[in-house]
């Protein structure tokens, strides 16, 4: 059997052994030692876990990982931006920084208080606060497996942050999904369906429709929604940081709704000013009729999968809306219809032609530490911001390159980064057991 051979059957199956889909995620949860994938209010507040806990959690979220990756839409690189090397590295980075920084936030809010920001997820859109980063709070702990990976830690060092990372987003779940008897962690264990948004939000979204009397009245629709994930997602430098999807949710009528925000602006990073005029965030909620035969799936990452895979041909209403900056309150959020949706899109394909220009004006250095900057900034701003701590962490050196990243940096700035992730994403490195021992 050729090496290319061997390889696929791990991307068959998880190594080479379990499926992917619902069968998969029913076999991982059957076989943990311990039901942490279950989230309970008793099992979430405490803060230490004992190892078969968080070993448990790590064997479900390998197969998670390997389950999202090889399902996924690729993000194409755009040419310009080193992608894998600044997702590497910012991996490590997190791993660095982000256990002292939940600490602080778990400290500001309390553990109720975590919970509660989870459940702002029910009733807010157009906030990164939200099912992607509930996800990604185990990024800290690739980077972990990457530090391992390279002999720069050992996988029975600093237990005591892992357990932080681990409970923070347990909470954060438990608080999103709002199951106070309690219930599964991963959309993976409920079909793959996030139907997270409360009755109150699908119900203004039902009432607020723009129907479509004919197939040619949604086409503006459909290039306005791919001309802004375009630039939502070079603004994020190549990554799905921009763009959150939910559901399908059932309607009043027997159809379904997806709802997806975009992200178009964010202030702090040195290339905002492209997206001067452009609302913070979009959101839009793409109705579908009784029996449209589309199959959807919706996996841990907030991405939509269907079948057939052109979905928005099949869309009968639309209702969309802005959230003009981050903190604007919910309740101003802002439902438009078609003419500003038409100046979004003009605006945003001129903003994606400035960006080209900022990002094709860097050298290969810059662009990677713009990358770590972003990809790390991302995946906990958003919630230090609601905790009211984000200026005292970016007044603390947030951005300041750690010591462990500066160790990785050689390696993982090069050609090597892939070599050194497709193990930790596919082939279940990413999570080494905190009871192994690395060979020095």
């Amino acid at each position: 059997m050729s090496a290319e051979e061997e390889f696929a059957k791990f991307l068959e199956n998880y190594l080479a052994q379990t499926p992917p889909g619902v069968e998969g995620d029913a076999q991982m949860r059957a076989r943990l030692a311990a039901p942490i994938t279950t989230l309970t209010r008793e099992s979430v507040m405490k803060d230490a876990l004992a190892d078969e806990e968080i070993d448990s959690w790590f064997e479900y979220f390998g197969w998670n990982l390997w389950d999202v990756i090889r399902s996924r839409a690729s993000e194409g690189e755009s040419g310009l931006i080193p992608r894998q090397q600044y997702e590497t590295l910012a991996f490590v980075q997190q791993w660095a920084t982000y256990p002292d920084l939940v600490r602080a936030l778990t400290a500001e809010l309390g553990p109720e208080g975590v919970i509660a920001l989870g459940r702002s997820m029910r009733t807010e859109v157009g906030s990164k606060v939200n099912f992607l980063r509930n996800w990604a709070f185990a990024c800290p702990l690739f980077g972990r497996g990457i530090a391992c990976a390279l002999g720069l830690e050992q996988p029975t060092d600093r237990r005591e942050d892992v357990e932080t990372l681990i409970q923070f987003a347990r909470r954060v779940m438990f608080g999103a999904w709002g199951e106070e008897e309690g219930g599964e962690a991963f959309c993976a264990s409920r079909g793959y369906r996030v139907e997270q948004l409360e009755q109150a939000v699908r119900e203004r979204f039902w009432e607020d429709r723009e129907v479509f009397s004919a197939p040619e009245e949604a086409k503006p629709v459909r290039q306005f929604n791919a001309q802004a994930e375009i630039f939502g997602f070079l603004f994020h430098y190549d990554c799905r940081a921009g763009v959150n999807d939910t559901g399908p949710y059932p309607t009043p009528d027997g159809g379904l709704v997806l709802v997806r925000d975009l992200f178009l602006s964010e202030p702090g990073y040195p290339w905002s000013h492209v997206a001067d005029g452009l609302p913070y965030a979009l959101t839009q909620a793409f109705f579908f009729p009784p029996g449209a035969p589309i199959e959807f799936v919706v996996n841990d990452l907030a991405t939509v999968f269907t079948t057939p895979a052109d979905y928005q041909k099949h869309v009968v209403a639309v209702s969309t809306y802005v959230r003009d900056t981050w903190d604007t309150p919910v309740d101003w959020l802002r439902q438009i219809g078609p003419e500003e949706r038409a100046q979004i899109a003009k605006d945003a394909s001129a903003a994606l032609m400035k960006l080209y220009a900022h990002i094709a004006g860097n050298d290969t250095d810059a662009n990677l530490r713009a990358g770590i900057r972003m990809y790390s900034r991302e995946m906990i701003m958003p919630h230090a911001r609601a905790a009211g701590l984000w200026d005292r962490f970016v007044a603390d050196g947030f951005d300041d390159i750690h010591p462990l990243t500066e160790q990785a940096w050689p390696t993982l700035s090069g050609p090597a980064a892939a070599e050194v992730l497709a193990p930790v994403l596919l082939l279940g490195q990413a999570f080494p057991s905190v009871r192994a021992t690395v060979a020095g």
